[in-house]
């Protein structure tokens, strides 16, 4: 393969950016704009100072129970409100939070908490007793008595304690746990220093953060970070109640009308159907999956004054790591859209597998190096060694993310996004590893082997899952699903279960997932 050097203006992307600990901008933006509205939800409203000393009491609280730099404290809340308070509130105490829907699994809630020995689980009374037995102390954020204590406490600045002022831009800022191929989930830990360095890009490059967002994609979605902290860095008002809000939400929203969306490119058909007041007039941001050219079309002709951005980055390099601008009275696309050039501090190389650069037009793996590359995975350090290595083409002990996927440079230095080098999918935006499927289906007493695939669709598509029996056995495909769902969130669970009786194989002898994508109706069993 004749390989080049890639042309260094493709990842000349030096900017400067503050090195201090979020909290300390958020802090500050709101003493420069006590008044402005910071949250919208429903008829509620709140000002930067209401929220400040919502956050202050709380994250006060947290630092009496001795949680500080280091902790990750859950947070189980709806993704309004309350869980954006929740959230600063654990970051102003120098913690890091770690977002979990309350309507996972209670074994995959129990790991997550495990993972990252989280000394607390913020959450409320609609939730709790589900919450308590599953091993984080929980407090209760909505009890009278907890309200009451919270009232009393003072609402100024923490950062007079001792372990707040040592919180360094080192320290992590939040988790995210990814789908494993193990059958493990993965704890990606966020510093603040690459936090802030994705958040101070985005306010630049997303000027409409400074006016109306809406908050719209799940809370434990890492594309959701821009949504939550951006618009609080820019001065600006964050819609709390999504798109699915009532007639308040709506009236909220002709007030003060929708600037900024992020979401993922399976939304935006259904985005093109709602209300006008729900469509950004400045930028639309979209992440998270493939981005086809012919899912903007309807929309960009209803909408033809916004910036359409296909924003790209595993959660391992911090939101995202490269971008694609689609400017108002540009063409639209058809196929593809490419994923683009680097974001601030940071640089992309395609290497072959001798982690050579390969020449443009030329298919690659795609490495991530920069400010935004993630601390690692939360104790899994030789995880951790396998996908963050170290980086031949910056100075001595920079690291590189390995990100599995392949891509190509085209000669303008864009970057195309060209499928996986393993077998990691995504399903509404989230990454699933389809081996950690397959282990929660053969665990089953029923199911000897097991293939899951993805059938192409909205949304990314849909997981299939093809099994076969155990001896003597033979497994129901409804039970499957409603033991899968026990296990595994709701994205992970395949919407139709395959019973064969042997699975296809390649001549090699490995599982023929070719053949099984290919398969349009069950011939060998019942399925669901």
């Amino acid at each position: 393969m004749t390989t080049v050097a890639q042309p260094s203006a493709w990842n000349a992307t030096a900017e400067p950016f503050p090195q201090v600990p979020l909290p300390t901008l958020l802090a500050a933006q709101a003493a420069r704009t006590p008044a402005a509205v910071a949250l919208v939800a429903g008829a509620e409203e709140l000002t930067y100072r209401e929220l400040d000393a919502r956050v202050n009491r709380l994250a006060r609280h947290l630092i009496g129970r001795g949680i500080g730099p280091e902790d990750v404290v859950a947070v189980a809340l709806p993704g309004s409100v309350p869980f954006l308070v929740a959230a600063l509130a654990v970051l102003t105490s120098g913690a890091a939070y770690l977002p979990v829907d309350p309507g996972y699994p209670a074994e995959r809630i129990r790991f997550m908490l495990d993972d990252v020995r989280a000394p607390a689980l913020l959450t409320v009374a609609a939730y709790a007793d589900g919450l308590r037995p599953l091993g984080a102390p929980t407090i209760v954020l909505d009890r009278p008595e907890f309200a009451a204590e919270l009232a009393g406490l003072a609402d100024g600045p923490v950062g007079d304690d001792e372990r707040v002022a040592a919180l360094s831009p080192l320290h992590p800022a939040y988790v995210i746990h990814t789908s494993g191929s193990t059958g493990r989930p993965k704890g990606v830990a966020i510093s603040h220093r690459s936090a802030v360095n994705y958040l101070t890009w985005a306010t630049r490059a997303y000027p409409s953060c400074a006016e109306t967002s809406v908050l719209h994609s799940p809370v434990t979605f890492d594309l959701t970070v821009t949504t939550l902290f951006a618009p609080l860095l820019a001065g600006g008002r964050i819609h709390a109640t999504g798109t699915r809000g009532g007639p308040a939400a709506r009236a909220a929203l002709r007030r003060s009308p929708c600037a900024f969306l992020k979401a993922t490119p399976g939304f935006v058909p259904m985005l093109a159907a709602l209300p006008p007041e729900f469509s950004p007039s400045g930028d639309l941001v979209l992440g998270g999956e493939e981005l086809l050219g012919d899912t903007l079309a309807q929309w960009r002709r209803q909408h033809p004054g916004a910036t359409v951005v296909n924003e790209y980055g595993p959660t391992e390099a911090t939101v995202g790591c490269m971008e694609y601008r689609i400017e108002p009275g540009d063409a639209d696309l058809a196929g593809p859209v490419p994923i683009g050039r680097p974001i601030a501090n940071t640089r992309v190389h395609v290497l072959d597998r001798d982690l050579a650069p390969v020449a443009p037009g030329e298919l690659g793996e795609l490495y991530v190096a920069g400010a935004g590359l993630a601390r690692g995975y939360v104790r899994r350090p030789g995880l951790t060694a396998e996908r963050f290595v170290p980086c031949p083409f910056g100075p001595p002990g920079e690291r590189m993310y390995r990100t599995g996927d392949l891509a190509r440079w085209t000669p303008e230095g864009q970057l195309v996004y060209a499928g996986r080098v393993d077998e990691q999918v995504k399903v509404n935006g989230y990454r699933v590893e389809i081996g950690e499927v397959e282990a929660a289906l053969t665990g089953q007493e029923t199911v000897a082997r097991a293939a899951v695939v993805l059938r192409p669709g909205a949304g990314g598509g849909r997981l299939v899952g093809h099994v076969t029996a155990a001896d003597g056995l033979t497994p129901d495909p409804t039970r499957l699903r409603e033991e899968l769902a026990r296990q595994l969130p709701p994205f992970m669970v395949p919407a139709e279960i395959v019973v064969l009786a042997e699975l296809p194989q390649t001549p090699n002898g490995k599982i023929d997932r070719r053949a099984l994508a290919a398969r349009e109706t069950p011939t060998d069993g019942p399925a669901r």
